[in-house]
């Protein structure tokens, strides 16, 4: 069965539209705010505030491994939904384009006959 455009375009309003999960709605605002200047502000903060105090920074190494282990993997999960996305729609892009090219071929070949026709 040969995909149309709207096909593709279809499927990926679906993929839009489908409820997410409550861990793909977290990913994805955990995701927003870890690149937000908040986020950098507030480490920024944080480490001058754990120097002042001057904690055990064996501990500070801690925190923040164990911190980068889990947003990696929350990031990870945000990317990949995001892939999937822009897979649909590149597809989807190119079902247009190659439906376009089509068109433009027919059309070509009927204003050629046309051509003839007038000759």
């Amino acid at each position: 069965m040969i995909k149309t455009p709207q096909d593709y375009h279809q499927r990926l309003e679906q993929f839009r539209e489908t409820g997410l999960k409550r861990s793909e709605k977290a990913a994805d605002l955990i995701a927003k705010w870890t690149g937000s200047w908040s986020f950098l502000f507030l480490h920024i903060i944080g480490f001058i505030l754990w120097l002042a105090f001057g904690l055990n920074f064996n501990f500070l190494t801690l925190i923040v491994s164990f911190e980068a282990i889990l947003l990696m993997n929350i990031l990870l999960r945000a990317k990949n939904r995001q892939a999937k996305k822009d897979d649909l729609r590149d597809e989807a892009d190119y079902q247009a384009d190659k439906s376009s090219q089509e068109i433009t071929a027919e059309i070509k070949t009927i204003v050629q006959d046309i051509q003839k026709k007038l000759k």
